[in-house]
């Protein structure tokens, strides 16, 4: 055998040691690479919203990018999986003039519900914080939502209570929330209809509270001679605002006392059955007068006109000549805390 020939059978049989290596050797850990994939990449792309933890039912869900799935109970077979569904609604949800957001999720588990939540978070210079999540529905039809001056408006499409879950959803409801205390918490609208149940209340964005003590039936029986046909009526706390921190009692009937007044609101039955009752409320509105920008380098903002001033120098006075004044939330005359306003009073 000459030297050539030798030299090519060593060369050769390298070859194939390396390609047995390469074969043999990585394929394991390729393998396991592959076999621990989750549905989702296991790092976040970007860490915003939808790579943050959010409680749901009292337990923590850290979502990866929109996704997060567990173990029902230890060495269960059965998941828990809960996804980003959208119907995102962006705006100021906390006064400090940063875009914050609220959006779906749903939540599986090992029925066949699919569990809606609406979920908020806000922008701040740490990142995304997680502002709460409250439940909707389940199999609901999720319909627009909005975020306007600080409310998100959530709408949906959902069945009758005595509807079976097979039914298609068809009735049409508004769900109205607000971050109070840095958490997201459910409040009604003036002049919009809502509905209570014994033992639950409804908050203002005023600080009214309303809540259902009893419903009291007294309808005629089919059978009984009575003299008179009866009503369904309601019993009544309020507490807050300018009602006041002592609860005061009122009661409102199918066929008596369907509205009532008192102090600045209100109360209305619009319906009842014999565990809920369907309520309207309306608030005595002040008009307001204009706002007006006035002091001497035009940083006060105000109701009256040609406010005067001291004339003094300070550098944040220049971020006042872009910004808006009007009435705020509260009713009162004010700069609106945009995002601009912001960074630029912070930046002086």
């Amino acid at each position: 055998m000459s030297k050539l020939q030798l030299l090519l059978i060593v060369i050769l049989f390298t070859a194939i040691a390396l390609f047995a290596v390469v074969l043999f050797g990585l394929n394991p850990w390729l393998d396991a690479g592959q076999e621990n994939q989750s549905p989702v990449n296991s790092k976040p792309a970007t860490l915003d919203y939808k790579n943050i933890t959010y409680i749901i039912e009292n337990q923590p869900i850290k979502l990866i990018n929109g996704y997060s799935e567990m173990e029902v109970a230890p060495g269960s077979a059965s998941k828990i999986i809960t996804r980003y569904f959208g119907n995102e609604a962006v705006g100021d949800l906390n006064g400090d003039g940063t875009k914050d957001v609220a959006f779906l999720l749903t939540q599986e588990t090992s029925g066949s519900g699919t569990f809606f939540y609406l979920a908020s978070a806000l922008k701040t210079s740490e990142g995304w914080q997680s502002a709460g999540t409250v439940f909707l529905g389940d199999r609901i039809a999720p319909q627009s939502d909005n975020i306007n001056n600080g409310t998100i408006t959530i709408n949906y499409v959902d069945r009758k209570p005595s509807e079976p879950m097979t039914a298609t959803p068809s009735v049409g409801i508004s769900k109205y929330f607000i971050i109070k205390n840095g958490s997201l918490q459910e409040i009604a609208m003036f002049d919009v209809p809502f509905t209570l149940s014994p033992g639950q209340d409804m908050k203002f964005s005023d600080g009214l509270i309303i809540g259902l003590k009893e419903i009291n039936d007294s309808r005629c029986k089919p059978g009984v001679m009575c003299i008179w046909a009866g009503e369904l009526s309601a019993t009544f706390n309020v507490t807050g605002s300018t009602i006041g921190e002592v609860a005061q009692e009122i009661k409102l009937g199918t066929a008596h006392n369907k509205k009532i007044t008192k102090g600045d609101y209100t109360f209305g039955l619009e319906s009842a059955t014999a565990t809920t009752v369907t309520v309207i409320i309306s608030k005595k509105t002040e008009v307001l007068g204009d706002c007006y920008v006035g002091g001497c380098s035009g940083q006060i903002c105000s109701d009256k006109k040609d406010m005067v001033s001291m004339c003094e120098y300070s550098e944040t006075y220049a971020c006042y000549k872009t910004a808006t004044c009007e009435r705020q939330s509260d009713g009162q005359c004010g700069w609106t805390k945009t995002q601009e306003l912001t960074a630029c009073l912070g930046s002086k």
